[in-house]
C-alpha cells in the first residue's frame, strides 16, 4: 500500500475559504430579508394606522396622508400613504439597506400594503 505524506493544510484553508464566504453570504440575505420585512411591517401600520384614524370621516378622495403617518412611523427613508376611493388606502414605505460587511452598496428597499377603513 502507498503512503500518501501530503499536508491536509490546503484541505483546511480551502474548507475555511468556504465556510468563511458561506457565513458573510448568509449574514448579507438575512439583513435583506429583515429589512424588506420591516418595511413591509411598517407599510401595513401606516395602512391601517390612516385607515383607523379616518374611520367615520367623509371619504377623502385623492389626498395624501403621508404627514398624518410620520409619527407612528420608525426611522425610514419615505413613505406616500394615499386613498383612490376614500376607503382603501395604499401605503409605501421604503427604507435604506446597508450591507453589514460592506460588500455591496447601500440599496433602497420598497413595499406596500393596503387598508380599507369599514364603516
Amino acid at each position: 500500500m502507498k503512503a500518501d505524506e501530503g499536508s491536509t493544510l490546503p484541505l483546511i484553508i480551502g474548507l475555511s475559504a468556504l465556510l468563511i464566504s458561506m457565513v458573510l453570504v448568509t449574514a448579507e440575505v438575512q439583513s435583506l430579508v429583515l429589512v424588506k420585512a420591516r418595511a413591509f411591517s411598517e407599510a401595513r401600520l401606516a395602512a391601517l394606522y390612516i385607515a383607523n384614524q379616518t374611520e367615520g370621516f367623509a371619504p377623502v378622495r385623492g389626498l395624501d396622508y403621508s404627514e398624518a403617518a410620520l409619527p407612528v412611523l420608525g426611522p425610514i427613508l419615505s413613505v406616500r400613504v394615499s386613498s383612490s376611493d376614500g376607503k382603501t388606502f395604499d401605503a409605501e414605505v421604503c427604507e435604506k439597506w446597508e450591507s453589514p460587511f460592506g460588500l455591496h452598496p447601500a440599496a433602497t428597499i420598497c413595499d406596500r400594503a393596503k387598508a380599507r377603513a369599514i364603516s
